[in-house]
């Protein structure tokens, strides 16, 4: 008895540690580490006054729907303010059920339930380096890219964007070797948390489907079948709100008539067509030269910085795009298949962000560019892993090199910059995005 007891024992440290120490902690790590810096800003002595404090805007619609549910009286402007069908339902249902498992009032659930799927987040993140044996010093230097995103901040207070990111990368990580039932299954049901959250999951839902470029002849059939039921528990999750609404209100479609009826006028399908959506006003090119803007401007200098990262985000979308595109064409980069659904779930959800929120002038887009920077650094990581660059010439090597840390380091240092003056100005209730 005592052989196979230690046996177990011995084989349960061979897999548990590397797990703790490369997965689980590292992820808490940096989830605290997030919660601490928001912290530092706050004038509050404890946790709960620190970030119950901090609620606004979006939080306390979604407290609205956690203690009252949905709620529509009407298209006027009083109406407005009583009705809560403009937001999806992943989050409330999350906090509500966090909430009352902990014993927690809803509002400080709010920050107990992003800072919980952060975690989550960070572990997917990880789990995914380890899939794709990406070496350490690639893995810190991509997960603070990510980490000091300007934006970044708002995976640990009351809104939906950890819950939404750590259910796309558990959708992707589980759906990406699919066919077996269990490992769908899994996919499914992140890819319903997903769709619940945010409408963008609804075309990321879809994704699996690439699996299948690659299957064998003899395992088509049974691969397509398995990748459709995730893909339908996936799809589930946002067009059951919309089936909700009809049967409940009458109308399914209350979702994007709240949006119409909040911006007073619709969708623009052609803004990343046109160029006024990326030339910034006199007005706001002032602003964001101000030095005194940041920490005092209500909101132009916010928005203004919004439409900016529109520009930097599409161009990023584009180079990397076409980076990887000319590794595949060269035969140079392997396992393409893999992270083209990272690339294709960055431009969808940018397009569907861009297009809502072009008529407002491209207001939010640094928040809504959050996830689409996650994608493009899984997709840079694992093209980087999985790219023979021996055909780069050796003597323009060296002067590569010093380019590349070079440029990593600038924009590092501008993304902690604007990181902490974001946080700042959301700790003091000033508009962010």
């Amino acid at each position: 008895m005592s052989f196979p007891l230690s046996h177990l024992l011995q084989r349960g440290r061979q897999y548990l540690a590397p797990f703790l120490g490369q997965i689980l902690l590292p992820s808490l790590a940096l989830t605290v580490l997030q919660i601490f810096m928001i912290s530092l800003w706050s004038e509050e002595s404890d946790y709960a006054s620190a970030f119950t404090a901090l609620s606004q805007r979006d939080s306390y619609w979604y407290l609205s729907i956690v203690r009252r549910g949905y709620q529509f009286v009407g298209f006027d402007k009083i109406a407005y303010e009583q009705s809560n069908v403009a937001f999806f339902p992943g989050y409330p249902l999350a906090v509500a059920a966090i909430s009352h498992l902990v014993g927690v009032d809803p509002e400080l659930g709010l920050y107990l339930t992003a800072q919980l799927f952060c975690w989550l987040m960070w572990v997917y993140l990880f789990l995914l380096y380890r899939r794709w044996q990406i070496p350490p010093l690639w893995q810190i230097l991509a997960s603070l890219l990510i980490f000091f995103y300007p934006t970044s901040f708002y995976l640990v207070v009351g809104y939906s964007e950890s819950l939404f990111m750590a259910s796309l990368l558990g959708f992707l990580y589980w759906s990406i070797h699919g066919g077996r039932p269990l490992l769908m299954l899994l996919a499914g049901i992140h890819g319903l948390v997903m769709s619940a959250t945010r409408i963008v999951g609804l075309p990321v839902a879809l994704l699996p489907f690439l699996n299948l470029l690659k299957a064998g002849e003899r395992t088509q059939a049974r691969r397509w079948f398995w990748t459709s039921m995730a893909a339908s528990l996936a799809l589930l999750g946002g067009l059951g709100f919309f089936l909700y609404c009809q049967l409940r209100f009458g109308r399914w479609d209350l979702y994007l008539e709240m949006q119409r009826y909040f911006t007073g006028v619709k969708a623009n399908y052609q803004a990343i067509f046109q160029a006024r959506t990326y030339v910034l006003s006199a007005e706001r090119w002032q602003s964001l030269l101000s030095l005194s803007a940041p920490m005092k401007d209500p909101g132009l200098w916010a928005d203004a910085l919004s439409q900016l990262f529109v520009s930097a985000t599409l161009g990023s979308l584009l180079v990397t795009g076409l980076m990887d595109a000319a590794g595949v064409m060269a035969g140079r980069s392997q396992c393409w298949r893999e992270r083209l659904g990272f690339h294709l779930a960055a431009w969808a959800m940018f397009y569907i962000a861009l297009t809502g929120m072009s008529p407002l002038g491209q207001r939010s887009m640094s928040r809504y560019c959050l996830p689409v920077h996650l994608m493009q650094v899984l997709a840079l990581a694992h093209w980087a892993k999985h790219t023979d660059f021996s055909f780069i010439p050796q003597q323009v090597r060296p002067y590569l090199g010093v380019a590349l840390k070079l440029g990593y380091g600038l924009l590092a240092l501008v993304f902690f910059v604007l990181n902490q003056i974001l946080i700042w100005r959301y700790v003091h209730h000033l508009w962010v995005a």
